[in-house]
Order: structure tokens, then sequence, then C-alpha cells
């Protein structure tokens, strides 16, 4: 036992985070689709579901506000759209973004590490993109998937005190590398929620919002991939999202998916078309079919992403 914890100091508790490795191998790079038309044997359309709170949900907006609570006076405030409390398509399009990426052979495109190999660096031409990037958008090109603000639909907004986090580390080479190859892309565990003295605003677990994603010029397998990314597939995953996520905030689940696919003739010879929803099992054979998805990435991620966890709780002070 080091000097350090003799004098009373408490050692860290587990990290709460987990890594999912990157595959081997060349990138998936092909040419995007484009926006300029509809390409023949693409689905463009809508998904409509349902985000339900398994945890407590804490999107911040970047102010304080005032409370009549007299142990927390001011709090962190969350995310507002007209006024009304919601989760921002920005924060839904990141989660599931990150989640693509994991489980496909998808550069690494957002991060503070240094040194990474060159072969999970982006593409530095538009005309040759990743998987991710061509759903998702990438410098100088608009993605073909767009997720609206989901407002809350049900539920009760609660102050969460919850423990002062410390920002990431990307220096701490050890815990980020194995050599000089990165563990992995980082994911956080659910858990039973840690407290603290740091309230936030928070909507409370079983909250419901209202999801919606357009997308256009999807092959099937892509749209599959993001339907996996969003917990529809199998095995099956809880997304995490928002602030808070390593003291067990954050954890959704996507219920009641209804897919509607367009047809473009027909949106052209008729000003209100009707369209029946989709059935979403094809769609997702079709990504392993279309070989997109990594299955080993994805059985590492649905270990991370496993819900409920009442075999852990999270850290509540330094890890």
């Amino acid at each position: 036992m080091s000097d350090r914890y003799r004098r009373g100091d408490q050692p860290p508790l587990p990290k709460p985070y987990a890594f999912v490795p990157l595959p081997e191998g060349r990138q998936s790079l092909a040419r995007p689709v484009g926006h300029h038309r509809y390409k023949p044997d693409t689905l463009s359309g809508v998904l409509r579901a349902t985000i339900v709170a398994r945890s407590a949900v804490h999107v911040a907006s970047g102010l304080l506000e005032q409370t009549r609570d007299s142990k927390y006076p001011l709090i962190k405030a969350h995310f507002r759209v007209n006024g009304n409390i919601a989760i921002p398509g920005t924060s839904l399009k990141g989660c599931i973004r990150s989640i693509v990426e994991a489980i496909s052979r998808s550069a690494i495109h957002i991060t503070r590490a240094r040194g990474l190999p060159n072969d999970t660096l982006p593409s530095r031409s538009v005309d040759q993109l990743d998987p991710a990037a061509r759903l998702f958008g990438a410098q100088g090109y608009l993605g073909l998937v767009r997720f609206s603000d989901a407002v809350l639909r049900e539920g009760k907004v609660i102050i969460a005190p919850t423990p002062q986090l410390f920002r990431p580390r990307p220096e701490s080479v050890d815990t980020y590398f194995d050599g000089r190859r990165p563990r992995g892309r980082k994911f956080y565990m659910h858990g039973e929620l840690a407290k603290g003295n740091l309230p936030l605003e928070a909507c409370d677990v079983e909250s419901r919002f209202n999801l919606r994603m357009d997308f256009s010029n999807l092959t099937r397998g892509e749209l599959g991939l993001i339907l996996i990314a969003l917990g529809l597939g199998e095995p099956r995953l809880w997304p995490k999202l928002g602030g808070g996520k390593p003291a067990c905030l954050g954890t959704i689940e996507i219920l009641d998916p209804t897919l509607i696919i367009d047809d473009p003739h027909a949106s052209y010879r008729d000003f209100d078309p009707v369209a029946a929803p989709q059935p979403i099992p094809p769609l997702i054979d079709a990504a392993r079919a279309e070989k997109l998805v990594l299955d080993e990435q994805l059985r590492r991620l649905a270990d991370i992403l496993r819900w409920p966890r009442e075999d852990r709780k999270c850290p509540d002070r330094n890890y």
C-alpha cells in the first residue's frame, strides 16, 4: 500500500468504461451517393419511435437556472427547444454515429488522442469515405441521415445530484493505448446511479420522447446498420447519451419503431401518398449480407451496453 493511501486517501474505483477493439484491416471506403437525385435501389423515408429513459437523462443547455429548492438553489439546466424539454438531434446523431463507427469498418473521426495509426484516420477525400462518414457526414460532405430534436412526451423533470466529474485525459497513454495501438473506442457502462453534490436538471426514469430520423439514398444494409445501432437488432444495445455518463445517467431504449419507406415516383404523382410500415428484420439481415457489421465488435459492445446492470455501481468519486 502506498504512503498516500496510508494517510487516509481512498484508492481509485474501477473505471466505468471499457473499450471496443478496433478491427484489423483496412477501412471500407467507397464513393458517397450524394444528394442530387434519388438513386435507384436505395431507400429514403422516415423512422419514428419512442425513446424511453432507463436512467435519468441530462443534456446540458449550458445555462444555470434558479430553483425554489433550498438545497439546490442553482442547477445545470436541461436542453430545451421552444421552451420544451428535449434531447437535441445532434446528441442523438452523435450517440448513434459512435456506435456505427464501433461496429463497422469506419475511421476514428472525433478524438483528442495523438499519434493514432494512419489506418484509423479519416479519409482526406470526400470521394472515398468510410461507412459512418457516408451515413452521417464528413468534412465537406453532408450525411444522409438526419435526427430531429426529441421532445419530452411524458415524464417528470427532477434534480439529479451527481458527482463532480473530471475531463477525459487523452494524455494518459497507458489507459488508451496498448503499446502504439489504441485499445479501441471507449463506451461507458450502465449501472446504479451515483450520487454527489452537482445538481443537474434531468428527465426521470421512464420519461418518453418522440424520435424521428429522416434518411435518403441508403442501401438496405446501411439502413440495417443504423437500426442495429439504435438497439433494434440482436444482440441488443442500450445506448447512452448526454451528460453524466460515468455516473450512470443517460441510459435509453428505443421502442415501438415505425419505418416508412418513400416511393419517389409516387411522391411526384400524388400530393399525399400513403405508404405502409416496413418490417425491420430483413434490413438487419441485409446489413450482414452487405458485410457492414463486424460481429466481434458488436458482441463486445453489446456486453458493455447491456442493461439492466444490477451487478455494478457507478463511481461516486475518483476512478
